[in-house]
């Protein structure tokens, strides 16, 4: 998937950059991303027991069998995402989830037992990440 890109209205906004996102995952080869690409966040319909989620998702980044990495992103109304979450997310989340991307891509062929998502929750006053995994 090469990467893409919604553009927003006015009343919605991403919780990061394109420029921000370089940063963090430029040094990792095989890693696509998207922008919007859906206008919310779904649990696929391999995952029955997931964690419930109160807030919304911002962010997902999933790693896959063939050590590819995906990340994406999420619109969410301006009126419910401070600018102090936008920069907690620009100078913390995107360094938690580049350790995350490193940690998955150093583990070897046979730990790899399926999907595993990291899902980024905006919970009204904070950010929550969530470890999924997908079995095969």
């Amino acid at each position: 998937m090469s990467p893409y890109y919604r553009n927003l209205n006015r009343h919605e906004t991403y919780v990061t950059t394109k420029k921000q996102l370089k940063k963090y995952v430029s040094p990792l080869a095989n890693v696509n991303f998207s922008f919007g690409l859906t206008r919310c966040f779904e649990w696929g319909t391999r995952r029955s027991n997931h964690p419930e989620l109160k807030g919304t998702v911002v962010a997902v980044a999933s790693f896959y069998r063939d050590k590819s990495l995906d990340i994406s992103f999420f619109p969410i109304s301006r009126n419910v995402y401070p600018e102090t979450a936008y920069e907690e997310f620009n100078h913390h989340i995107l360094l938690a989830i580049q350790r995350w991307m490193y940690e998955q891509l150093k583990k070897p062929e046979t730990a790899i037992v399926g999907v595993e998502q990291l899902v980024v929750e905006w919970e009204g006053n904070k950010h929550l990440l969530h470890n999924v995994t997908y079995l095969h």
